[in-house]
């Protein structure tokens, strides 16, 4: 949009508020100069600015300081949340498109039918040497549904993402990524904190 803007083609853009305009207030203050002086104004609804004013730029750079200052805050907050929560031993991902497991009372109990799912393409895949795609192809025939289970059309990267996926084999490796310069690259790793579907058969393989 920015680049439209600046090639003419737009002349004014709304936006929700700064916060959402750009990462920083360096680059709030840039993009809107840029955009003044090929004569495209800029309004952010929340703070009712409009760029062209002539006193705006003061009040634009103090308030995208705070937005800032207070995403850096909203950052810092949610990074302590998620420590509290590894700490404490907390696990969470997405259940509902999760095959074999689901949450009750707050506790992670393994579906028995979808483990059997999930033993059989580990099994096919370790011991009998199937690869990927013969594994979807089989599981499509046998019309089972996939981990969301809105139909059977297995993909050779479904049973790839399931192969891979550590939480499997009983562990929850947390923090997989991070934003730079707000959170920490330290990868978490929390063993044995729900039963495992898949421990026997990769121990056996392993």
């Amino acid at each position: 949009m920015i680049k439209d803007a600046l090639d003419g083609k737009i002349n004014l853009i709304i936006t929700k508020s700064i916060s959402r305009f750009a990462r920083n207030t360096l680059d709030t203050i840039s993009y809107v100069r840029e955009l003044k002086e090929k004569g495209v104004e800029v309004f952010f609804e929340k703070e009712n600015l409009w760029t062209l004013d002539s006193k705006s730029e003061l009040i634009l750079t103090i308030m995208a300081s705070i937005a800032q200052e207070e995403s850096r805050s909203i950052s810092q907050n949610v990074q302590w949340g998620k420590r509290v929560a590894f700490q404490s031993g907390k696990v969470s991902f997405a259940y509902s498109n999760f095959l074999g497991y689901k949450k009750v009372d707050d506790k992670i109990v393994v579906v028995e039918k979808e483990a059997e799912i999930v033993k059989k393409i580990y099994s096919d895949f370790l011991v009998k040497g199937k690869t990927p795609t013969g594994i979807a192809k089989e599981l499509k025939r046998l019309e089972i549904k996939t981990p969301s289970g809105k139909n059977n059309n297995w993909t050779t990267n479904n049973i790839i993402s399931i192969l891979t996926n550590e939480k499997y084999k009983g562990d929850a490796l947390l923090q997989k990524t991070f934003t730079e310069n707000y959170l920490d690259q330290t990868i978490v790793k929390i063993q044995d904190k729900f039963h495992s579907i898949m421990w026997k058969i990769v121990i056996q393989q392993s």
